[in-house]
């Protein structure tokens, strides 16, 4: 999870034994981009990590894996001690000069060395949250908050258990499937002519999509009907949020993950659910490892205004608590919050600030438990690292760290539960419930 900037308002010669000759120290400097990601990150983790971390123990913990990568590579090296001194600008280059040393001696890539020299530091933290990322790491992360575009039509499907068909289970506001008139429901039985029966996910996936600006033909099953469509693909963002209506007007929300499109998607799905009707709304949290903090701030400010949202204890500094606008879109209808075990970090905060102010119930199991949050600084050679830089409290000053948020009803999941269908979703027949009696409820006009 990546705390925003705003917050609203982050050595000596090497001796080198056994199969490789005797080298030199001055060999030569550490490249630039490898030189700032180790220099950033030690200055980093020195700095701004929540507890303050003891830099001479990060420096030898760097020395030390310098040392394995060597010895994983068939090499016995032996790295001098690297002292930490008032002068950061020696104590980096001391840093620097050994990783570059031991390159030119093993003639194993710099850029290993370094790596692992980071990867050390922060794992020094013993901290989980606290990681170093390679660049394809990197990559992976983003693309799990904010995935790649992709070509298609834009549907989320699934097979169907009683045909061996493909089911269409979700559309994306929008897009071709959307304009073309693609339901829920809708069972895809031909791709370009060819039966779906016993495909895969995958495969059905890899048939839908193509080239942008090329036509899929799709042979659809709706209730009694055979519809034959033609859907010209094009450029797509996959979703971080789904929804659907259910049964009595009660509108289902789904948010995947917080990335920096979900809440423009959330506003979407808010809408959609409204103009069809919804008179409660079921959001759901389950799954929901998190993302970043600004998105679960700005949702929760669509059910919250000028209420605290969080308390933020940074190191060195005064506690901030972060309050919703005035401004905020006001959902005025009943919510309850679905939320489980890997409900974690970013919708913590969301199913917190919801829960404390009163806005929703939350039914479920208890939540993760990740009270801190982290801040990510990309690095000049396309690595990244992730460091914790504060703890938070709820908006009642509730620690949840390592101790998760508690749901006002308590509804078990089983194994063979699947989301957002309430025949088979134990924990959504009961917000479904639940919000079926504050409908009535709020039908019953006040007596005199």
């Amino acid at each position: 999870m990546n705390m925003s900037h705003s917050l609203r308002a982050a050595c000596g010669a090497l001796v080198l034994a056994l199969t490789l000759p005797l080298q030199a120290a001055a060999s030569a400097p550490l490249a630039t981009p490898l030189a700032e990601d180790v220099n950033q990150s030690f200055h980093l983790l020195t700095t701004s990590y929540y507890h303050p971390l003891d830099e001479q123990s990060l420096m030898d913990k760097a020395r030390a894996a310098i040392a394995d990568v060597a010895h994983k590579h068939g090499v016995r090296y032996d790295v001098p001690a690297i002292h930490v001194t008032d002068d950061a600008a020696a104590t980096n280059a001391a840093l620097d000069q050994a990783i570059a040393d031991a390159s030119a001696a093993t003639k194993v890539p710099a850029q290993e060395f370094a790596y692992a020299a980071i990867g050390a530091m922060a794992k020094a933290a013993d901290d989980r949250y606290t990681v170093f990322m390679t660049p394809d790491e990197f990559k992976a992360f983003k693309d799990a908050l904010d995935p790649e575009k992709i070509s298609g039509i834009g549907v989320l499907i699934s097979p169907d258990d009683a045909t061996g068909l493909i089911d269409v289970s979700y559309v994306v506001p929008g897009t071709p499937a959307d304009h073309a008139g693609l339901q829920p429901g809708d069972v895809i039985a031909t791709i370009d002519g060819q039966s779906t029966k016993g495909f895969t996910t995958e495969a059905a996936s890899k048939a839908l999509r193509g080239k942008a600006g090329t036509e899929v033909h799709l042979g659809l099953q709706r209730a009694s009907q055979n519809l034959d469509l033609a859907i010209t693909r094009s450029e797509l963002q996959p979703p971080t949020v789904v929804y659907k209506m259910l049964p009595n007007q009660i509108g289902y929300i789904y948010v995947l993950a917080f990335g920096q499109s979900t809440p423009q998607e959330f506003d979407a799905a808010v809408a959609r659910v409204k103009a069809a009707g919804a008179k409660a709304l079921v959001l759901d949290l389950r799954n929901d490892g998190g993302g970043y903090v600004e998105s679960a701030l700005q949702i929760s400010e669509r059910f919250i205004a000028r209420k605290p949202l969080l308390t933020v204890e940074e190191r060195g500094g005064p506690d901030t608590t972060v309050t919703a606008d005035d401004n905020s879109v006001q959902i005025g209808v009943p919510v309850t919050v679905l939320v489980n075990e890997y409900t974690a970090s970013a919708s913590e905060i969301t199913a917190g600030a919801l829960q404390d102010n009163g806005i929703a119930s939350l039914i479920g199991t208890r939540t993760f438990g990740k009270g801190v949050m982290q801040t990510l600084t990309p690095l000049a050679d396309g690595a990244a690292i992730k460091i914790t830089t504060a703890h938070y409290l709820t908006p009642s000053h509730r620690d949840i760290n390592l101790k998760g948020i508690e749901p006002d009803l308590s509804v078990n999941e089983p194994r063979d539960s699947r989301f957002g269908e309430p025949q088979k979703d134990p924990q959504l027949r009961a917000a479904i419930d639940f919000l079926q009696k504050k409908i009535a409820q709020a039908k019953v006009p006040s007596g005199s």
